[in-house]
């Protein structure tokens, strides 16, 4: 098992990519919490700390592509330090604002701001990834392992905003994001080797990638797999928060986090027969029946083994929908096609987070779980569609791009 993730890492280059991607992505599972814990440890209310984090990754979800497209156009080691600077000096004014005591709608401007400027880095490396590896493979590996970082990340990156935040401060652990940030920027710019040709204006088939065939369906998809997440974040935070045990919350997160990174792992050492399609239309109604769990927990305990549970249909998922993309969209788009995913999943966070702490205020958070489910029933629905709308037959060759999804 070992061996076959190995096998990536032969082609020269691709160990320090993956290495510092690493290290420029971990605070995207910092952000969000980080943001929720700053206001909630000095107000002990949920629902401007939801709306703040959701404005953080809703502007991110807008960004994402603007910048990735940016990227396809212009090459990665030209994007990343610039966007990355104005990402770090934003995190810098909502640390300033929140240490001066402003009030807090100031503070959501300079959120938003920061979560635009933050390159999607998964689909900076995926591209990478898909670049190196190309027609290859060990490509379906290389995903899983991306994944499995990223799941490693949201194991740890809340247990160090909660830590941070319960322990010390909340604003020093989103200051130490913003140090991830620029130095994950500053390792990755000069490694242009691996880097993707950049496809200029004007070039063959420069349409943006949410016009191919499925594009759009699979992006909703990932809106409702945003909402998920978020819902079930923010929530347990309010649980463990209600239970005056606010410091487990970073653990119970991690708990969700560690169960997808299992199953990702597991996953990307097995070879499959089934198409990619098929697979994605599997992981989506598994994806929709487990947030069901959420209902059981009556303790932190509980709910820790059921977050672990219904993190483990997470990293499956987005495997397969990564590669599905990759085999959507042309290379000249597909940084951007990616991008796209991260967008859906940008909003879908965004837009849970910021109703799901009112709720949560308002009724508690076993109520607050109702918005889990749901968002998990809509991913079951929108996977049946795709796998509807991607199985008719098509006259021209793939892929096509079209008006919609």
């Amino acid at each position: 098992m070992f061996k076959t993730y190995g096998a990536v890492f032969r082609t020269p280059g691709t160990a320090a990519f993956s290495a510092a991607s690493f290290v420029m992505r971990m605070p995207i599972a910092i952000y969000p919490i980080g943001m929720v814990l700053l206001i909630s440890t000095r107000t002990g209310h949920y629902g401007f700390a939801g709306l703040l984090s959701g404005a953080y990754v809703f502007a991110a979800g807008v960004g994402n592509p603007v910048l990735a497209r940016l990227v396809d156009r212009h090459g990665q080691s030209r994007v990343l330090l610039p966007s990355s600077a104005v990402h770090i000096a934003a995190i810098g004014a909502v640390c300033l604002l929140a240490k001066m005591n402003a009030p807090q709608w100031a503070l959501l401007g300079p959120a938003a701001l920061a979560g635009f400027a933050y390159l999607a880095v998964g689909s900076l490396v995926r591209a990478r990834w898909s670049t190196v590896l190309a027609g290859r493979p060990e490509l379906t590996t290389a995903y899983s392992l991306e994944s499995t970082l990223d799941e490693l990340i949201f194991t740890v990156g809340p247990l160090i905003a909660t830590v941070i935040a319960t322990q010390v401060n909340a604003i020093l652990g989103l200051l130490l994001g913003a140090a991830l940030v620029g130095t994950g920027a500053l390792w990755l710019q000069p490694q242009r080797a691996t880097e993707p040709a950049p496809h200029p204006a004007g070039s063959p088939r420069n349409r943006s990638a949410v016009r191919y065939r499925g594009m759009v369906v699979m992006t909703l998809a990932a809106v409702g797999m945003g909402a998920v997440f978020a819902s079930a974040e923010v929530t347990m935070v309010a649980f463990c928060g209600q239970r005056h045990t606010t410091g487990a919350s970073g653990l119970v997160l991690a708990c969700l986090a560690f169960g997808s990174g299992v199953s990702g792992f597991f996953y990307g050492a097995r070879t499959w027969r089934m198409s990619l399609l098929g697979r994605f239309l599997v992981q989506a109604l598994v994806f929709a029946v487990l947030p069901v769990l959420f209902l059981a927990a009556v303790n932190v305990p509980v709910l820790a083994g059921c977050a672990f549970v219904v993190g483990m249909g997470i990293a499956p998922t987005l495997i397969t929908a990564f590669g599905l993309i990759a085999e959507i969209v042309p290379s000249a788009a597909l940084t951007e096609g990616m991008a796209w995913l991260t967008t859906g999943l940008s909003i879908g966070y965004g837009i849970a987070s910021s109703a799901v702490g009112r709720i949560a205020d308002a009724h508690g958070a076993r109520v607050a779980f109702s918005v889990t489910i749901a968002s998990g029933v809509l991913v079951g629905i929108l996977g049946i569609a795709l796998y509807r709308r991607m199985a008719q037959p098509v006259v021209e060759s793939q892929p096509v791009p079209v008006g919609s999804g």
